[in-house]
């Protein structure tokens, strides 16, 4: 896959149980900044951690939560974290479930426990610390797009903005705890592979198919398709610091449309980027380039 490299960030890893009953040792909450952008300070779902950290209430707050079979210092927090942290001055709290989440159907299994537990995070944040929920975004790959819904909703205050990359499809389609637009006031996903890896119909208040959605350009495989999601994301969020081309979506009138490339509406709505979006829905393409940048003029 061109362009992509596996980058390290350098973690104070924290050791727990492998098994389906996900405890709250079992996740861990390493918090990211500009004054430590590449070792993190892992925090337990307790007051005291928090109170201790340099978590700063005056920040905006980005929570990650990776798919199954990889770690917190996978590719997607490699892309993700330094887009965020060179585009505003943020806390991002990289949510490390690794331990439940090594087998698809482990990580299928604790996704409702691994959301009930951001939720309580959140929650010590907006009652203990008087933290205001509205500078919260929840950003997930895959099975982490559910999470990111499964979080805000179990979450005291509303959530205002969940991004959804490429949501996992197997095991969600009559899964009650499956991302949907009640779930946070604007609910964004970005569909890369669906249908295959990700879930085909619309999920959210606003829905991305990137060239038709079901396979990116420039990728022979699943796996790449599925890959490029958090590469547009990174991209989308560094765009407010590069200066290079939005992702701009052309309105479809359908899922279908969506799926055969027929959409001609306006284009009127923007992927990703820092933006907190407020009104924005419905169903929209986008085409891209073969090489980064990959957003079109």
């Amino acid at each position: 896959m061109y362009g992509l490299v596996k980058c390290a960030l350098l973690l104070c890893a924290a050791t727990a149980a492998y098994s389906f009953n996900l405890g709250e040792r079992d996740v861990v909450f390493h918090l990211f900044h500009r004054g430590s952008p590449q070792v993190s300070e892992p925090l337990l779902l307790s007051v005291n951690s928090i109170m201790t950290s340099s978590f700063s209430l005056a920040r905006r707050t980005i929570f990650t939560i990776h798919n199954h079979g990889e770690t917190v210092a996978g590719n997607f927090n490699a892309f993700v974290i330094p887009a965020h942290l060179a585009a505003e001055d943020v806390n991002v709290i990289a949510v490390d479930w690794s331990p439940g989440s090594k087998l698809y159907t482990e990580g299928l299994a604790n996704a409702r426990q691994c959301g009930r537990l951001i939720a309580e995070f959140i929650n010590i944040l907006t009652t203990t610390f008087s933290y205001d929920s509205e500078l919260i975004r929840i950003v997930g790959l895959g099975l982490g797009g559910h999470i990111a819904g499964i979080a805000a909703r179990n979450s005291n205050q509303p959530i205002p903005h969940i991004i959804a990359l490429d949501p996992s499809l197997h095991g969600w389609t009559h899964n009650p705890e499956i991302l949907n637009p009640d779930d946070a006031n604007i609910v964004e996903v970005l569909h890369t592979t669906a249908g295959l890896i990700g879930y085909d119909y619309p999920l959210g208040d606003l829905d991305f198919y990137p060239s038709g959605g079901s396979g990116q350009s420039g990728c022979l495989d699943d796996a790449c398709s599925h890959s490029y999601a958090y590469v547009f994301y990174a991209e989308s969020i560094r765009q407010a610091v590069d200066g290079g081309n939005e992702f701009v979506g052309t309105a479809c009138n359908s899922y279908e449309e969506a799926r055969n490339l027929r959409c001609s509406g306006p284009r009127d709505a923007i992927f990703g980027g820092i933006e907190v979006k407020e009104v924005e829905m419905g169903i929209y393409i986008f085409l891209t380039n073969i090489r980064p940048p990959f957003a079109r003029d």
